[in-house]
């Protein structure tokens, strides 16, 4: 063979390598909702239907631990029917599993699941979040795998995955479920105060993923659509504040803007949003930049070799998701 015909195939095999990773990928959609009421208003059922919106992950319920015994917190009202596919989303507490023992933890996928099929019996898939430590793991796991046995063979399960559970999945562990879920915001550590943005950071969130072609779980990926506000007391941490934008805090004559951005010091005592304040506690508004969302979105996908993975915007709520235009949201539902 001469040297024309090898480098022509050094370059053939070479471009083909490269194309294989930017292969389109088949996208689904998916959102969120994260309240205890499951009222849509006529926007958000719009939002719904505008964006060929195929899953809403719900929360049912979340679990925790009430003297030594695990029990369902927070159950979901249903008041709103929707054409798309609902998938019952249980928040489980990582205390649970450092309060109960082994021989506790079949009584609690049995409690669950009877949860579960209360609110309703009509899903297909079950999803759990629970963000999972060394010491916690092997109940968890434990915990999937008899929720499974108990459930028909036709069930799916998923469950939520962070950012450390990527990057160092050989200590973590994988959970015993048909795919998870890759939770791309608070990203941060928002229990300190800094300048850097805990809800949603590009270069951290990239500095995770150098392991993600070879966690051997398909994924799909939760990307914030909200903003959030929190507050901090001699630089620890003090509260979230509810349903606050940046307009009510600049408007606010009790707080001042420092030089840092986005952050404002409480200059004497005030109630505010039916939270007491006092003189030099700082508030940090925080939000969801659209350009840095789509482009960490991009080097995933680029990332990922799964030909197919599903996008979820989080959160599925008015006055979140309608900071952002309509051209933003068809873009983030986009390979582009």
């Amino acid at each position: 063979m001469d040297l024309t015909r090898i480098l022509f195939l050094f370059l053939t095999l070479s471009l083909s390598g490269c194309k294989s990773e930017n292969t389109p990928k088949d996208l689904g959609r998916a959102v969120y909702f994260w309240k205890t009421t499951f009222e849509l208003t006529q926007k958000e059922t719009a939002f719904l239907e505008e964006n060929k919106i195929e899953k809403i992950y719900l929360r049912y319920f979340d679990v925790d631990v009430l003297q030594n015994e695990a029990i369902p917190k927070g159950i979901v009202s249903i008041k709103t029917k929707v054409n798309q596919e609902i998938v019952p989303t249980v928040f489980i507490t990582n205390r649970v599993f450092e309060r109960l023992k082994l021989d506790q933890i079949d009584d609690l996928s049995i409690k669950v699941l009877g949860q579960i099929n209360k609110i309703s019996r009509n899903h297909k898939e079950i999803q759990f979040d629970c963000d999972w430590t060394l010491t916690t793991k092997n109940k968890y796991f434990f915990f999937l795998e008899k929720t499974k046995e108990k459930s028909p063979k036709s069930m799916r399960f998923s469950a939520t995955i962070r950012l450390h559970q990527i990057k160092f999945y050989e200590k973590t562990g994988i959970p015993p479920v048909d795919e998870g879920v890759l939770m791309l915001y608070n990203t941060g550590d928002w229990r300190k105060l800094a300048k850097e943005n805990s809800l949603f950071d590009p270069q951290t969130t990239m500095n995770y993923l150098d392991n993600l072609s070879k966690y051997p779980l398909d994924l799909n990926f939760a990307f914030p659509f909200f903003q959030q506000v929190l507050a901090y007391r001699n630089g620890i941490f003090y509260t979230f504040i509810k349903n606050c934008t940046l307009g009510e805090i600049s408007a606010n004559r009790a707080f001042e803007e420092t030089d840092t951005e986005n952050q404002f010091l409480c200059k004497a005592y005030v109630q505010f949003k039916n939270i007491s304040f006092r003189k030099n506690d700082i508030l940090k508004y925080e939000n969801s930049e659209f350009d840095k969302i789509n482009k960490t979105k991009n080097k995933i996908l680029y990332k990922i070799k799964a030909p197919n993975t599903t996008l979820i915007l989080y959160h599925l709520d008015e006055k979140n998701l309608f900071n952002f235009s309509k051209s933003q949201i068809s873009t983030f539902f986009s390979q582009n």
